[in-house]
């Protein structure tokens, strides 16, 4: 078991996916410093009016962008690993620590099938949101792509807290598949009807009312 410093806040980081933070509490400034000046990672983990949960993802500070005479701090993290949080300790320190276990390593499986349908899929739900082909920087091999797209797609938090909690690669890319269909098909829909709406009322070609000539 293994201690680290804990923010606990209303987001959830998905490992190898940037997040800017923008720190202004003392106890936090003071958490984020120590950790640049050791190098070392805190963890974040989803906290709400539900409270807070059980699995988390360590952040990798790759860069400060900007430090305020008051101390505040704007910095890019980048999620590194997953944890299972299995205590919050409180008053060693001013913010808090969380004991917590690390997920074990997946056994590696040919998941390409499945993984180049959610590409497929993530290209129609941008091309549907954006009304334009845009493209996907993802790429064989398909490491980890069900934390790429749901760091890209804006999953609602609890759809995002529970992709990262799911145990394997295939279990993750079968829950981000079905949802990204689900998106695709929506988008679509609405984009017909928009379209459908635009021509609804506008006269085509040279139809004319019954007995008017052409001057």
């Amino acid at each position: 078991m293994s201690e680290i410093p804990l923010f606990p806040l209303n987001v959830v980081l998905m490992p190898g996916t940037p997040m800017p933070l923008h720190i202004f509490e003392e106890r936090y400034k003071q958490m984020v410093n120590e950790c640049l000046e050791g190098e070392t990672e805190f963890g974040m983990v989803l906290a709400d009016d539900s409270g807070t949960r059980g699995v988390g993802c360590t952040a990798r500070i790759v860069e400060l962008v900007e430090r305020y005479e008051d101390g505040r701090l704007v910095i890019l993290i980048e999620g590194s690993h997953r944890f299972k949080l299995n205590n919050i300790l409180s008053g060693r320190q001013p913010y808090y620590v969380g004991e917590i276990e690390y997920f074990t390593e997946e056994p590696e499986e040919d998941l390409s099938g499945i993984a180049e349908e959610c590409v497929a899929l993530m290209e129609r739900v941008v091309e549907a949101a954006t009304e334009g082909s845009v493209g996907i920087e993802i790429e064989p091999p398909y490491r980890n792509l069900s934390f790429a797209i749901a760091g890209r797609i804006e999953f609602d938090l609890d759809t995002r807290q529970q992709i990262l909690e799911l145990p394997s690669e295939r279990e993750r890319l079968e829950k981000v598949r079905e949802l990204l269909s689900e998106t695709a098909e929506r988008l679509e829909s609405e984009q017909r009807a928009t379209q459908k709406a635009k021509t609804n009322g506008h006269l085509r070609g040279n139809w004319r009312p019954e007995g008017q000539e052409e001057s």
